[in-house]
């Protein structure tokens, strides 16, 4: 996708929800490598080119992009939120009317997304080659959006994709399909979020913003940065089409990359499910590395969760 003049796309800046300074924008998912070009504010580093030795200050080579197929989400609260959810059997917009939820990656996706990698870098792997590859990627999806953490609550609602775009569909959509665009780019400290806007057809404010591709339940997020903190660097071996991580005994930070889906609901709507599809899907969750929202611990959430289950 072709990117936008600069002088009609410009980098913003405002305060979100939670009084954080974020920048982004609009209409476009700027890759990583093409921030520096864009000015945008954020500290990123040198990545090294594949076998290169490392060296401080710049990131070992890693696997980048890595496409994952995303068909989970899920919705992360506070005690709070999750109390207001299950009254209302369902979910509310908050700011700019959205509902966000994040996409979550499974040792079964990392599993298919390591082979997507492998099928690309070397298309002509013979039957023996790919029985002498090891397992790699999981010592690189080690950022928090492969964690149980959440930095947002110890509740959370787990859904497959398919199933919120159906009940978004009848509700909103007078079954009609949804619209999925290029909503923002948005970036924090170390922090670049990717978000994907869906609205009914009968919504025409975003007419100008890209489309992106949704297909039998899945979305597709072609991640580039997977690990936060570097300590391992893949070493590629060309004439034996094989890919190793190998520990170098130091560690590199590095931004962070993710995908979230932002649903438009009309002001004073909510996005119903049914009380027993609610708890169905109700979890209780870590505390995240950075805390954004209030915290009971995840023993007490789950004590939480059995006895509404018991009552229910």
């Amino acid at each position: 996708m072709a990117a936008q003049p600069e002088n009609e796309n410009p980098i913003r800046v405002r305060k979100n929800a939670k009084g954080f300074e974020e920048h982004y924008v609009c209409r476009e998912h700027i890759v990583i490598d093409d921030m520096e070009r864009r000015n945008w504010p954020m500290r990123l580093k040198t990545v090294a080119q594949p076998n290169e030795q490392p060296r401080m200050g710049v990131v070992p080579h890693y696997p980048r992009p890595v496409e994952f197929h995303c068909s989970i989400v899920s919705h992360v609260t506070t005690t709070d939120g999750m109390t207001g959810i299950r009254d209302l059997t369902g979910f509310r917009g908050g700011d700019r009317r959205l509902l966000w939820w994040g996409t979550l990656i499974g040792e079964d996706e990392i599993t298919t997304a390591e082979e997507r990698y492998l099928e690309k870098l070397f298309p002509k792997r013979s039957p023996e080659e790919r029985e002498r590859q090891k397992p790699f990627l999981h010592e690189f999806t080690t950022s928090p959006v492969f964690t149980d953490g959440s930095r947002y609550g110890n509740f959370r609602f787990t859904f497959s994709l398919a199933d919120v775009m159906n009940a978004y569909r009848s509700q909103f959509c007078g079954e009609e399909e949804p619209v999925l665009r290029v909503y923002e780019t948005v970036t924090y400290t170390q922090e670049v979020m990717y978000v994907v806007l869906i609205h009914s057809p009968d919504v025409h404010d975003y007419d100008d913003y890209p489309v992106c591709a949704y297909k039998d339940g899945e979305i597709i997020w072609h991640a580039q940065a997977i690990s936060q903190t570097h300590s391992y660097r893949l070493i590629e071996n060309r004439d034996e089409k094989q890919v190793e991580a190998v520990e170098y005994g130091d560690f590199e930070f590095y931004v962070w990359d993710h995908m979230s889906l932002a649903f438009h609901m009309p002001e004073g709507t909510i996005l119903e499910f049914s009380l027993e599809t609610l708890l169905e899907a109700l979890t209780a969750c870590d505390i995240g590395h950075i805390k954004l929202n209030d915290f009971i611990g995840r023993e007490r959430a789950e004590e939480i969760i059995q006895e509404m289950k018991a009552n229910a």
